[in-house]
């Protein structure tokens, strides 16, 4: 004889029955999850990402500059003086960072006389091509070895990490 629940089962119809879960594909809440995560990922990286791009542009400019700087003192050794000149003038002087002004980080690159004349020290300086979330808007070195930044303000600072680290 056959227990009674056996009876009972086989006595609801298939289609009243609890449907079996398939394992296949995944549920909506672990998709959503999953955004979830991927955007708070994308949140914390995209600004460090940016910060390393600026990063990158400001060290490209600097290096620029220093090549800029050494070009003026090999012309102060054979004329005992600086070269002034400004981003329009056609001086013998390097007037960009990159290998093409196009692709540079910086250009428009300048020189002046600082402290008391042309013959005896020059500041050289570059604006940046692109933003920088630092605000940074030009970058210059002297002669002297001073270096220094202009922030979108137009102010210049002097011993900031983000200038000149």
């Amino acid at each position: 004889m056959m227990p009674l629940h056996d009876k009972m089962v086989r006595i609801i119809p298939r289609s009243f029955a609890m449907p079996q879960r398939s394992a296949r594909g995944f549920t909506l809440i672990e998709l959503m999850i999953t955004v979830a995560i991927i955007g708070i990922l994308a949140a914390v990286a995209y600004p460090a990402y940016t910060n390393q791009i600026a990063k990158g542009r400001r060290a490209e400019c600097r290096s620029g500059l220093m090549q800029a700087l050494q070009q003026q003192e090999r012309y102060f050794t054979q004329y005992n003086a600086y070269v002034a000149f400004g981003a329009a003038s056609s001086a013998v002087i390097r007037k960009f960072s990159g290998d093409t002004a196009a692709a540079s980080a910086c250009f428009e690159f300048s020189a002046e006389a600082c402290g008391s004349g042309i013959g005896n020290c020059v500041l050289m300086e570059a604006r940046m091509r692109s933003p920088d979330p630092a605000n940074i808007t030009h970058l210059s070195l002297d002669s002297n070895g001073g270096k220094a930044c202009k922030i979108s303000n137009g102010s210049r600072v002097t011993g900031n990490n983000d200038c000149c680290p």
